[in-house]
């Protein structure tokens, strides 16, 4: 029996279908006639619906020969009973199964039907048809043309094949028979057989499974075809190609704009219509084209889209339809595989007004793209959602029906959250020596270190890029140098000697101090060539008339965040544990010379922008130090507000 509750357009179709051997024997031509009209109207207007399997039954189906033959393994076939099983429905919910590509040809002559071209999704309504076969269920009618023993086999065969163990006793006598589509027909029908025989041993459990399968099991039908209507086959082989190369048309982007296209036709003004279609349609592509900038798409984009370039409209959608937009989630739960394109076509059968549901849409693109184009929300909406530390699906609902400013609150209220976790001690109080290289993830100092890269662009009324970012491997640079206990060796003396060498060439030492310097390091290296047992204190001595010069740090202050700063990880490497003053120049050889990314904050550390003084360019002080800090400070004070940070 038919739904009650299907869409108008597969009603007709169906009953067109089931009565079609009754129209064909009436004489009279003006009936005839209002049928065609009619199936124009029907098989014109279901380019994309969804159909139960029960709405399948009454139709005929093909598989025309350019296409592959049927491939489904056992664990395929399992996985679609066990997702069919495992649904729970409630109310007016069901489980979608992927888009079925047709197209329509109709009946050649007073002795054919019409029929249905499978251009892609015969793997699972094959399946679907050997499932409804082992039930002994009414089924609709699949016939192969790639191979004529094929559509024999499913007719006539599928239950003769359980009474053998192996294909070759089955074929044996029947060489007809004996084909690869045959074989896996074979082979997933014991799949089939096997799992009832193990999840619905009885009739009652059988009966649930299959009323589940006909009436809250729906495929989306997406019937292809031509601005003319033509069913030629170069257009079906086409299709097939697109689909099976990698470039699949039917995402849920895809799908919903066709959704939407369709329902703006008002049948009484076909004008109208077209001109409605092709506004709709170029404001879609003004979105898109909109999304593919890469800052935009940076900034707002959960880490697992960053890549994606060809359906990016889709996060909107999931935005707005409350999907669940995890990768996770679309990739391992059927259900949710199109949950956009099912809510908005609930909401247009529902009789949704779909150019108010299109309004919202845009309405939607243009709060995301509000977010983007002003600094503050930009910087704020940025960091949280690059820095994963709140998703865009959780900033969208805390968004909903704020002011500008009142939204703004809440978003730096969110970072205050993750500082207060940062910095909080026992007492409940900020201590910003909580955070360290030595005890505090590394991660977390990057968020930190880029919080200050954030602060330094806003107060210069400049945007941090977030593509930037995301591109870039980071990693956390020591200001003042920690100096390695394993480096005893010939490699630690030759940075040693290069250092000396800079301070003496920079005039940023007396001669007297060169000297100095220059004996001890050369009885350290003396020592270490002949392995004396005096050569450990010989290296510290040396680096205690260094650490005067160029400035010294106990391990604790050295491993502190104000001794910390971002680098990208090839310019940290090329840098190592130099003195301050020679990395100084060396990140400016980096950014001049090579043309790599320096943090604006980075280069204000290294160029001594927070310090209130600056006497000495050669070594980083605890001065220095001290300004940094309250540079850090004041930064994390604009998210923190009245709580203090000591």
């Amino acid at each position: 029996m038919m739904e009650t509750n299907s869409h108008p357009m597969v009603t007709i179709e169906n009953l067109l279908e089931e009565y079609q051997t009754h129209i064909k024997s009436v004489e009279a031509e003006s009936l005839k006639g209002f049928v065609s009209e009619l199936k124009k109207i029907v098989y014109g207007n279901n380019t994309l619906i969804l159909k139960s399997i029960r709405e399948l039954l009454q139709l005929n189906f093909f598989v025309d020969d350019y296409q592959r033959g049927y491939k489904w393994q056992k664990d395929q076939v399992e996985d679609l009973l066990n997702d069919i099983d495992e649904f729970e429905q409630k109310g007016s919910g069901f489980y979608c199964l992927q888009p079925v590509v047709v197209k329509y040809h109709s009946a050649e002559n007073a002795d054919s039907q019409s029929r249905w071209e499978l251009i892609d999704g015969q793997q699972r309504i094959t399946t679907l048809f050997m499932i409804l076969s082992y039930l002994d269920e009414d089924r609709y009618a699949i016939d192969y043309q790639t191979r004529e023993s094929s559509s024999e086999f499913l007719q006539n065969y599928l239950l003769e094949t359980l009474s053998y163990e192996k294909w070759d006793d089955f074929v044996s006598g029947r060489k007809e028979l004996d084909n690869v589509d045959n074989y896996h027909f074979y082979e997933a029908y014991k799949a089939i057989h096997q799992w009832f025989e193990d999840k619905c041993p009885e009739d009652v459990g059988r009966k649930k499974w299959l009323a589940k399968l006909l009436n809250h099991t729906k495929v989306i039908w997406y019937a292809a075809r031509d601005e003319k209507g033509t069913v030629d086959k170069s257009q079906s082989i086409d299709i097939f190609m697109r689909i099976n190369s990698g470039k699949i048309p039917l995402t849920d982007a895809e799908l919903i704009k066709a959704l939407f296209l369709s329902h703006v036709v008002d049948e009484n003004n076909l004008e109208w219509s077209l001109l409605k279609q092709s506004e709709l349609a170029q404001q879609w592509d003004m979105i898109e084209h909109g999304l593919q900038n890469e800052e935009f798409w940076a900034f707002l984009s959960p880490k697992d889209r960053l890549n994606n370039k060809t359906t990016r409209i889709e996060l909107l959608f999931d935005l707005l339809s409350g999907n669940n937009i995890s990768s996770q989630s679309k990739q391992t739960n059927t259900h949710d595989s199109h949950a956009a394109f099912r809510f908005y076509h609930e909401q247009l059968k529902d009789s949704k007004d779909v150019h108010e549901l299109w309004h919202q849409v845009k309405q939607g693109y243009y709060r995301l793209l509000e977010w983007y184009n002003d600094d503050d929300l930009y910087h704020l909406v940025g960091f949280l959602i690059t820095r994963e530390i709140t998703s865009v699906q959780e900033l969208w609902t805390l968004a909903e029906q704020k002011t500008k400013s009142s939204f703004i609150e809440i978003l730096k209220n969110e970072i205050a959250k993750t500082l207060r976790k940062d910095f909080k001690q026992d007492n409940d109080s900020l201590q910003f020596d909580n955070v360290s290289y030595d005890s505090t993830k590394r991660q977390t100092i990057i968020s930190l270190l880029m919080l200050l890269n954030i602060d330094v662009h806003r107060k210069n009324k400049t945007r941090l890029s977030f593509r930037l970012y995301r591109e870039t491997q980071w990693d956390i640079e020591h200001i003042h140098a920690q100096q390695s206990k394993d480096h005893n060796n010939k490699q630690q003396f030759q940075v040693w000697k290069d250092e000396l060498h800079y301070i003496s060439e920079s005039g940023l030492i007396t001669s007297d101090t060169k000297a100095d310097l220059e004996q001890k390091l050369a009885s350290w290296q003396l020592a270490l060539q002949k392995k004396d047992t005096n050569c450990n204190d010989l290296r510290s001595e040396y680096l205690r008339s260094l650490g005067e010069v160029v400035g010294k740090f106990d391990d604790e202050s050295l491993h502190s965040l104000d001794n910390l700063c971002l680098l990208q990880a090839k310019v940290n490497r090329g840098i190592g544990n130099h003195i301050f003053s020679m990395k100084r120049q060396l990140i400016i050889n980096y950014e001049k010379l090579d043309g790599q990314y320096i943090p604006i904050a980075t280069k204000n550390v290294f160029s001594k922008y927070y310090s209130e003084s600056v006497s000495q360019m050669h070594k980083w002080s605890e001065n220095d130090r001290e300004a940094y800090r309250n540079a850090l400070i004041t930064s994390f004070k604009y998210y923190l507000g009245e709580e203090t940070l000591s």
